[in-house]
């Protein structure tokens, strides 16, 4: 029998998000989505292509209608992109912290850091930056009343989330049909090439970061 969601301690990564909890949610925490605290509104964004091209697989593999409203893709600054109704309702947005993707698919050896990256989540990025396997890294919000539909990634990909703002009541996660929820300071991974999908039916933000491992 095959594990929709793989065990967390089989991956490095994992533990050590998982035991350095208070330092990720501190840089978070400097953060916390502000486009107000944002001061380099100006730099190249090299991950914009690379989220276009992203997006585009994902939307092949994704049951648009289960969308009431139209949606589409926007970016609110250098590597913070979003998708969002006709009517400007955010469905979801997140950041793109590092990457060692580029979007020929070509893997650089090292991440690359955002300009976001660079000015809150230093701490985070040493303290992941040593593990190889990992190739991007984002921290993401799933708003009140946010939603993705059933999609597909990458099947070479193993997909790390980690929770850092985990509201109560009826909001989760569902891979191959089976449901469950996050948990702040605990990773839930997943091959993301499974059909996935993400609700939060709540009154709050929910907060993670996502982690995509090569090797699935």
């Amino acid at each position: 029998m095959i594990m929709v969601y793989l065990n967390p301690s089989q991956f490095k990564p994992c533990i050590t998000l998982e035991n350095n909890f208070q330092i990720i949610l501190k840089d978070y925490q400097n953060f916390l989505f502000d486009f107000n605290n944002l001061n380099d509104l100006d730099s190249q964004d090299e991950g914009a292509e690379l989220w276009e091209k992203g997006h585009e697989v994902t939307y092949d593999n994704t049951n648009v209608d289960d969308y009431t409203d139209p949606y589409e893709t926007y970016q609110k600054a250098p590597g913070w992109y979003g998708v969002k109704s006709s009517t400007d309702k955010s469905y979801w947005d997140g950041v793109l912290l590092a990457t060692k993707a580029k979007a020929d698919r070509t893997i650089l050896p090292e991440l690359r850091p955002s300009p976001i990256c660079k000015e809150f989540f230093n701490n985070t990025l040493n303290l992941i930056k040593v593990f190889p396997e990992i190739i991007n890294v984002v921290i993401a919000r799933l708003p009140p009343d946010g939603s993705l539909p059933k999609h597909r990634g990458f099947k070479e990909l193993n997909r790390v989330h980690f929770g850092l703002i985990v509201p109560d009541g009826d909001m989760g996660l569902s891979v191959d049909g089976e449901k469950t929820k996050w948990k702040v300071g605990k990773c839930l991974v997943f091959n993301d090439g499974r059909e996935h999908y993400v609700w939060n039916n709540t009154k709050m933000d929910r907060i993670i970061l996502i982690m995509d491992l090569f090797g699935g």
